[in-house]
């Protein structure tokens, strides 16, 4: 398949959001591009437990975003969770991948690990 736009640049931006945003409150996901990452809280995609409020970073500013795609956005996300650990009781370690994309067409697409939990 063939994909052919008339826009110029399609990159997509993607920046770190340094630790928790202040209404992410109780159980939440968050994922950074890998351990290393994660370890320092420079996540790429935070959420409350996979439903809003969510955020991504795009250009250093933080956006929210729907993850279930059900609101009209200037994003989409597709989060594929490959891997799923159970840590402790509420607590689960995940790896993936996350795909952004803009409502241009251009495309994020990045490994992510990271975990959900109470």
């Amino acid at each position: 398949m063939l994909l052919v736009s008339c826009v110029k640049d399609k990159s997509i931006a993607v920046t770190q959001i340094e630790g928790f945003p202040p209404d992410i409150i109780g159980c939440s996901c968050y994922y950074a591009v890998d351990e290393a990452h994660f370890q320092k809280q420079q996540f790429i995609y935070i959420d409350s437990y996979e439903t809003t409020p969510a955020y991504i970073s795009i250009n250093d500013s933080l956006i929210a975003v729907d993850p279930k795609n059900e609101q009209k956005s200037e994003y989409t996300l597709d989060v594929e969770i490959e891997e799923e650990i159970q840590l402790d009781q509420e607590r689960y370690h995940r790896e993936g991948t996350l795909k952004i994309t803009d409502k241009n067409g251009a495309v994020y697409s990045t490994s992510i690990y990271g975990e959900c939990g109470c």
